[in-house]
């Protein structure tokens, strides 16, 4: 809800009233903010965050038409979001730092300048803003050592240890790679889907030189969308080259430099999510194309409110059912599973002394991060997963190893994996896990291990559940099995 406020604000402020009402609707009814907006995320933090900061943004100041016309709104409520915005989630700073130094250089004047010799150089407008980011810089580094002190126990800095495990290590890779092209090939299309149009549209018709809604604001919304274009360019392309910032540090300390340099450059991670904090910037450049649209190809006010109606209608035609599917639908299963087993343990065992004493256990055979037990299930049971710890080799002795983690033991082998962490496990032995979730297509591919689990063992299918039709990894089948023992 704060996000749809100050993407209408910022919308007024730019282009007015209509493209703010049209800005809001775009945004709702796409169907990646259906899909990520409810989501637990530090991205949804961030777009929330971001939408925030863009609507207090000194507009007026930065892309104004006379440098000596300012804004009378102070700046320190943006200054304020926008830091925090970058404390909390680091890659934030490829978006604010253009904007924040765009911001002091259209302050800074002449005096500026003839002042930054003297002693009073911080009396002048672009010193006193110089010192609010300073303080505000400083404030919100505090509060977030502090809280990390609290929560660690030893003093740490977080965004420092998320910078050189993303990028001076490489251990975002861990988690998935795609190619350099993956973001302007893929990911933006996805996410904007039949919005992909009016976004192109809209930044181009209002980057040009022509002003097609004879609006005196011209100027000063050109230049904003000038900017706007720009910032989402530069966040698009240091999301795709950033990690080459590590070569810098490791290009002399490595000594397989060809390698860390396609790791570092070729195959960095990306994920949809990461380009959320976008999203509002293609709503106002959709609602932007959509009154161009209505003006353009209709000569009566009756006539354009019926073309919006129908742009508005074809981008909810094609933008719920993906919404609805992707968020009721589509990789539902770990969801079904977790609830199930909670459903289970509760028939079962009633009381959590049942629980304790009969020691009740649950082990997934999946990849990790599959279930959510912790938020879902609410019980006292043991809960084991495949273990996917990242590389941490170049963060401890800074020498590139040979990753291989429990999951990638599993795989090679389950059958042999299951027999070497249970050796000698009989049908009867207590110390058999309760229920074990594993997808479908194991059984498939590794027959001994459906005898070992069903047969030797003495498991049964106690539960079955569809997670997808559309498989996003190697190691995901289109159902879930829950095993229990067959009692």
């Amino acid at each position: 809800a704060a996000a749809d406020l100050h993407l209408y604000r910022f919308a007024v402020i730019v282009s007015g009233l209509e493209t703010a009402k049209l800005a809001l609707l775009h945004q709702a009814l796409n169907w990646f903010t259906f899909y990520c907006c409810p989501r637990t995320l530090a991205n949804c933090l961030e777009w929330c965050l971001t939408m925030i900061a863009l609507s207090q943004y000194p507009w007026l100041d930065v892309c104004g038409k006379s440098p000596s016309i300012r804004s009378s709104r102070s700046p320190m409520w943006f200054i304020f979001v926008a830091i925090g915005c970058v404390v909390l989630r680091p890659t934030a700073a490829v978006t604010w730092i253009p904007l924040c130094l765009l911001h002091l250089f259209r302050v800074l004047g002449k005096n500026d300048l003839k002042l930054a010799k003297s002693a009073n150089s911080f009396s002048s407008p672009f010193g006193k803003l110089l010192k609010t980011y300073c303080f505000v810089g400083i404030l919100w580094l505090a509060l977030s050592c502090l809280a990390d002190r609290w929560a660690f126990g030893r003093w740490t800095v977080d965004q420092w240890n998320f910078f050189r495990f993303n990028f001076l290590t490489g251990g975002s890779q861990a988690y998935g790679v795609h190619p350099w092209h993956w973001y302007l090939s893929q990911g933006i299309m996805a996410i904007l889907w039949t919005q992909t149009p009016l976004v192109l549209i809209g930044a181009l018709v209002d980057g040009s030189q022509t002003d097609w809604a004879n609006d005196q604001r011209f100027v000063f919304r050109r230049r904003v969308t000038i900017l706007l274009i720009f910032v989402g360019t530069w966040t698009v392309f240091c999301y795709r080259y950033l990690p080459t910032t590590g070569i810098l540090f490791y290009m002399f300390c490595s000594t397989d430099r060809l390698s860390l340099v396609y790791q570092l450059v070729i195959c960095p991670h990306k994920e949809f999510r990461f380009l959320f904090p976008l999203l509002p910037l293609g709503a106002y450049f959709s609602a932007r194309a959509t009154l161009y649209l209505a003006q353009r190809f209709s000569s009566t006010a009756q006539g354009s409110v019926r073309l919006i109606r129908l742009v508005l209608i074809l981008i909810a035609v094609t933008h719920i059912p993906v919404a609805l599917y992707t968020c009721l639908i589509h990789q539902r299963g770990p969801i079904d599973t977790v609830s199930a087993l909670r459903k289970a343990i509760q028939r079962r065992f009633p009381t959590n002394r049942e629980i304790l004493s009969e020691n009740v256990s649950i082990l997934a055979l999946m990849p990790c991060h599959t279930l959510p037990p912790v938020s879902f299930i609410h019980l006292n049971v043991s809960f084991k997963q495949l273990n996917c710890d990242p590389d941490l080799s170049l963060w401890f002795d800074g020498q590139r190893r040979v990753h291989y983690d429990e999951a990638d033991e599993f795989y090679d082998n389950p059958a042999r994996w299951l027999n070497e962490r249970f050796d000698g496990l009989k049908r009867t032995s207590s110390r058999k896990p309760t229920f074990i979730t594993l997808f479908d297509h194991l059984f498939d591919a590794h027959p001994s291990l459906k005898n070992l689990l069903l047969h030797v063992w003495g498991y049964r299918e106690c539960g079955r559940f569809f997670h997808a039709h559309f498989l996003t990894h190697r190691r995901y089948g289109r159902y879930i099995y829950i095993l229990c023992h067959a009692f």
